[in-house]
């Protein structure tokens, strides 16, 4: 999708190393930063403090900030589901979900 919309490879591979590439904007490293806060558990707790926060929105105007909390949501959605299904690239994202990797308990049965 990204190398269809045109970006350059070294901005797609970048992503994983963004905090020491230099292919990324301001802005595009505190929403990394703020994604990267949300989705890794924090010892102490807090995964967005506020500096982060407002780093962040110094960059992004309420609209787009809010649309950015949005997709990291819809990230966080598929997160749980990746590590369950353990989908495969290159097969259907339905291929999982057609093996059986433990027997359901009989309340689970569609058996009439």
């Amino acid at each position: 999708m990204l190398r269809k919309a045109g970006e350059p490879e070294e901005r797609i591979t970048a992503v994983a190393s963004w905090q020491d590439a230099p292919y990324f904007s301001g802005a595009e490293r505190a929403a990394l930063a703020l994604v990267e806060a949300v989705l890794q558990p924090s010892p102490s707790g807090e995964r967005v403090s506020d500096e982060l926060y407002a780093e962040v929105a110094g960059h992004y105007d309420a609209k787009a900030l809010a649309t950015l909390t949005i997709a990291i949501g819809q990230v966080n959605f598929f997160v749980p589901i990746a590590l369950i299904a353990k989908p495969v690239p290159g097969r259907s994202f339905t291929d999982p979900w057609n093996r059986v990797r433990h027997p359901l308990p009989a309340y689970c049965s569609r058996a009439p």
